[in-house]
């Protein structure tokens, strides 16, 4: 079993110091353009908490993932979802899956507290590596290259986008389009590999955002559950479900 070289905590946003900031923003500019610190600062303080990801020798920050949490209605039912901001790993760190399981704790979490309210991942993504988070830890996603988005999914989607992003959200593209660009992969990690294209989640991201590289964002959402995530993630919130779950009596005081 490979052993990680990195462990995570998941910290509010208010706690964060000017240290662990300054190390957030480094990574971010090293690996977008057109990005600044204003920017940064105001979408982080939008955030609830974010997830660190450390060097586990030298404690070293070596990425992050900015978290909130959105209540909305849909039809009348109450429902909530993650929303994901800026999230980076520094490329000595990549492989790495700290972040993954980080993550799926976070959820797992969130999905305990309220297990009666549907819980969803609102990703935005300008990149295919982040696109393919969703089918590494999703059964079902939406958009995909291989379904037509179910009309409640895509009510979800309009809803969570529009509510963000207002001015900016296209619904005809499902495109978050910006007028001028908040972030975009710097040359080198915008170039699509030949190897990539082989993948159909890969083809599909680029044909559906084609202006990635401008930082065009593109809006996708998952339903966060143990029926419809994958291995790891699906074992993590069955175990909060059952740890949380009311006891029958006979259980209480066998």
């Amino acid at each position: 079993m490979r052993i990680s070289r990195l462990f995570s905590e998941t910290v509010p946003v208010e706690e964060l110091g000017v240290s662990e900031k300054d190390a957030m923003y480094a990574l971010l500019a090293e690996n977008y353009e057109n990005v600044n610190r204003p920017c940064f600062e105001a979408d982080l303080f939008e955030k609830d908490c974010s997830i660190l990801l450390r060097d586990a020798q030298d404690h070293t920050l070596r990425g992050f993932s900015t978290q909130k949490v959105m209540r909305f209605h849909v039809d009348g039912q109450p429902l909530r979802a993650v929303f994901s901001g800026d999230t980076i790993i520094a490329r000595s760190h990549w492989g790495e899956q700290e972040l993954g399981h980080a993550w799926t704790r976070f959820v797992a979490g969130l999905r305990a507290e309220e297990a009666d309210v549907p819980l969803y991942w609102f990703l935005i993504s300008k990149g295919y590596r982040t696109y393919l988070f969703l089918p590494l830890f999703f059964h079902q996603f939406f958009p995909r290259h291989d379904q037509v988005t179910p009309a409640r999914e895509q009510k979800i989607l309009d809803t969570l986008a529009s509510t963000r992003y207002p001015e900016c959200y296209v619904r005809e593209s499902g495109l978050i389009v910006f007028p001028e660009s908040h972030g975009n992969l710097n040359r080198e990690l915008a170039e699509i590999e030949p190897r990539r294209l082989r993948n159909p989640h890969v083809r599909f991201f680029l044909s559906k955002n084609p202006g990635f590289a401008i930082g065009h964002e593109m809006a996708c959402l998952a339903e966060i559950s143990a029926e419809n995530m994958r291995s790891y993630a699906s074992r993590m919130l069955r175990e909060n479900e059952s740890v949380t779950a009311p006891q029958e009596p006979s259980a209480l005081y066998a």
